[in-house]
């Protein structure tokens, strides 16, 4: 009887797995949630998702909306007395502006007193917010004598992605909901109800682990992508008629601390030989010295 009712369980956990199998392999994606925070760009079309025109004449259906993850990148150049300046006027406007619009990825600040600092900037924010950064930049860069030497914007689709996930998602509750069922409904040996725990534990952390994947995803088409790579403008004077020098000392020190890591080296190498050394040809040279004594107190 045992072996009876254990076929039977497993014979209905089986068809529970195929139905949900099923379910995610037929099912047809719905439209993806309101674009409260999602970035629309219904003038992009997507990759693989091209209307036709029915052979009845009837309308074709509205493509579905594309998720989009944009990333923008700009290099900019200004004089190096106003270059930290600038580059901290947009740390703290990102940081005004909240982490619900703007958040610093990465923040670095090179050689801020030298004739030639540097910058980058890595922001994640919203698109509008970017706009708005975007339409005041130029702006600012004529206030302080730059210009914009560069600009990319890359986008990456990210519906396919999306879209199957959530179902691949919902497939996953729904196998769960079942199981749970089976737990509070169904009555059997502790091998079976053990069985299904097993099982729904696994199913959980699946979900659990696709609800990450999808969050982040969502977070890379609510947030767009912002890298600001600032460069000081040096003038042709002092990179022509001073760098050879600069260059002559930077030289100089680098060979100075090669040559003194190479005594340092030979130091080390031969301290241990003196040490044994110098005590020996003492001790040779004063033989020496005697046999010589005696042989000069025989002649005489």
């Amino acid at each position: 009887m045992t072996d009876r009712r254990l076929a039977g369980f497993l014979s209905v956990l089986a068809s529970l797995f195929a139905g949900a199998c099923g379910q995610e392999a037929s099912y047809m994606p719905a439209p993806p949630p309101p674009p409260v925070a999602m970035e629309r760009a219904e003038s992009v079309t997507v990759t693989g998702a091209r209307m036709q025109a029915p052979a009845d004449g009837l309308p074709a259906e509205a493509p579905a909306e594309a998720y989009l993850a944009y990333s923008h990148s700009l290099s900019l150049r200004l004089p190096a007395g106003e270059l930290t300046a600038l580059y901290q006027a947009h740390v703290s406007a990102c940081q005004a502006a909240g982490l619900a619009r703007c958040q610093i990825v990465h923040a670095q600040l090179n050689e801020p007193g030298s004739d030639r600092p540097s910058a980058w900037l890595a922001l994640r924010a919203e698109p509008g917010w970017i706009g708005t950064f975007r339409n005041g930049l130029e702006s600012e860069l004529g206030a302080a004598g730059g210009e914009i030497v560069s600009e990319q914007t890359s986008v990456e689709d990210l519906t396919t992605q999306i879209v199957d996930g959530e179902a691949r998602l919902r497939a996953r509750l729904a196998l769960r909901d079942r199981l749970q069922d089976m737990l509070e409904t169904r009555e059997g040996d502790l091998e079976d109800i053990l069985a299904v725990e097993r099982e729904l534990a696994d199913v959980q952390s699946d979900i659990e682990a696709r609800e990450s994947v999808l969050a982040a995803l969502r977070q890379r088409v609510t947030f767009s992508q912002l890298n600001l790579n600032y460069q000081a403008a040096v003038s042709p004077a002092a990179s022509s008629n001073f760098e050879p020098i600069a260059r002559a000392f930077e030289d100089m020190t680098r060979v100075f601390a090669e040559a003194v890591g190479a005594l340092i080296l030979f130091l080390a190498a031969a301290l241990p030989w003196l040490v044994v050394g110098v005590p020996a040809v003492w001790l040779l040279a004063r033989w020496l010295g005697r046999i010589l004594a005696r042989r000069k107190a025989a002649k005489a």
